[in-house]
């Protein structure tokens, strides 16, 4: 079907300073500069409007970070029909670093027609690079997650292909086979579980994923707004000038939780610098590996490298809000966008409002689907006691506000480099530094993001 598939590309990763700043996970946006047309993706039925007038199949390159469905050639058989329908020819290029090397082919006008919006490019330079899908006032009634890569003038640049709830992968046999019985809802009583497992079980109970942990320790601040209980929370923190660690919010009882588990030798691997992520799935399958955080993103790949994919579970985050209910937010993965500079816009939006909306990507992968009629998957089964919710628009007022704070304090809420706060908090955690040294750390914090906020508020 397709003549040729790149996987991993050797380019160096070249990010640009004055675009690839900060970290795209909040919903803000601010005012772009550019012009932007405002056109809602046609049906996959219709013919596609591009600059090809031969006749010839069209090719659409899509760029992926998805390397594992490109080589086992799902992705292509998925795509079929959507071919049959456009008489194109859709080309998937997977990268492993797959931001490095998309910086680097942003650089030039040259970086396919479709593609997953690096999470660094900054929300007020999405015109710079793409082309809007449409206006969140059209599209927010069909999508979930429509406002993650809007500007200030609710122009739409990206649609999420699918999402997470948040919570914690775990080996179901493993717990099991500890006595564990219920699920914890605190975390005294998910460092006890723990412990069942590391006293009954030969199972390592937590897999840090360390060697990795410019991206892995990230999924952390992922469980924070659950942890708050309160989808306004990000919004709070600003309107009510709120402790960015105060005990009664998100982020304390989370990186507490972390930073706990982490000073634990027993509940973590031996050598926390030699984990493996693509191993750590067949391993957590065999039940050499009890628990992870991860999004419900990775259910579905551990399932498939487990030799029975019903041991491979997914429990809400073990931290029970003040009102005595656990929360999990929902949350968007990648946006797919279309390249502004493509020569086949017309046909790139049709794919993308066709993958997120009609593909079945989604729910094959075991995650939320896009569109807001759709069904939550089985792996989510276990959040049966939890209430989901996803977090509250930012009004007006406050666009680009937190991204604003985040990147003038250097907090890097959603950071993983090697100045980063939660690589401070595991390395004193690892060295057995002790409360002394995690308050410390976080109090530095707080009053990093206290002073940036005053100065960026007033």
């Amino acid at each position: 079907m397709k003549a040729s598939k790149l996987t991993s590309a050797g380019l160096a990763a070249l990010l640009m300073a004055a675009v690839f700043t900060g970290c795209g996970s909040s919903s803000e946006g601010e005012t772009g500069t550019a012009d932007v047309k405002n056109d809602a993706a046609a049906s996959t039925a219709d013919t596609a409007k591009t600059d090809n007038t031969s006749g010839d199949k069209i090719v659409l390159e899509v760029l992926t970070n998805r390397t594992d469905r490109v080589d086992d050639g799902s992705l292509d058989e998925l795509t079929k029909a959507f071919e049959n329908a456009n008489n194109c020819d859709v080309q998937y290029v997977g990268y492993q670093d797959y931001t490095g090397t998309v910086a680097t082919r942003m650089g030039t006008d040259d970086y396919g027609d479709v593609l997953m919006i690096p999470d660094d490019v900054e929300l007020k330079d999405l015109s710079n690079f793409f082309d809007p899908i449409g206006t969140y006032d059209e599209l927010s009634a069909k999508y979930r997650w429509a406002d993650k890569k809007m500007d200030a003038d609710k122009n739409v640049y990206g649609l999420a292909y699918g999402g997470n709830a948040v919570g914690v992968l775990y080996n179901k046999k493993v717990w099991a086979d500890a006595g564990i019985t219920t699920m914890p809802k605190t975390p005294d009583e998910f460092l006890a579980d723990l412990k069942l497992i590391a006293d009954k079980t030969d199972a390592i109970p937590y897999y840090t994923q360390y060697k990795d942990a410019s991206w892995t320790i990230t999924q952390w601040q992922s469980l924070v707004l659950s942890a708050s209980g309160n989808a306004n929370y990000e919004n709070d923190l600003l309107t009510n000038k709120l402790d960015l660690f105060a005990e009664d919010g998100g982020y304390y009882p989370v990186y507490k939780l972390m930073f706990d588990l982490f000073s634990t030798p027993d509940l973590i691997e031996e050598d926390h610098m030699t984990t493996e992520w693509e191993s750590s799935k067949v391993w957590m399958g065999e039940g050499k590996i009890g628990t992870m955080v991860m999004g419900s993103w990775a259910v579905a790949q551990f399932q498939e490298k487990a030799e029975d994919p019903s041991v491979i579970g997914y429990m809400p985050v073990p931290i029970t809000a003040a009102d005595g209910k656990q929360y999990a937010e929902t949350t968007s993965d990648y946006c797919v966008g279309v390249n502004k500079n493509s020569k086949n816009k017309e046909l790139a939006k049709k794919y993308v409002e066709w993958f997120v909306g009609e593909s079945g990507f989604a729910a094959k992968e075991g995650m939320i689907p896009t569109t807001i009629d759709s069904a939550l998957p089985d792996n989510l089964s276990e959040f049966s006691g939890a209430e989901f919710f996803e977090k509250t628009p930012t009004p007006e007022e406050l666009l680009g506000k937190f991204d604003e704070i985040d990147t003038k304090s250097g907090v890097s809420v959603w950071g993983g480099d090697t100045d980063n706060f939660k690589i401070k908090l595991a390395e004193a955690a690892f060295a057995g530094k002790g409360e002394d040294e995690f308050k410390s750390i976080i109090a530095a914090e707080s009053e990093k993001w206290a002073k940036a906020r005053d100065e960026v508020l007033g």
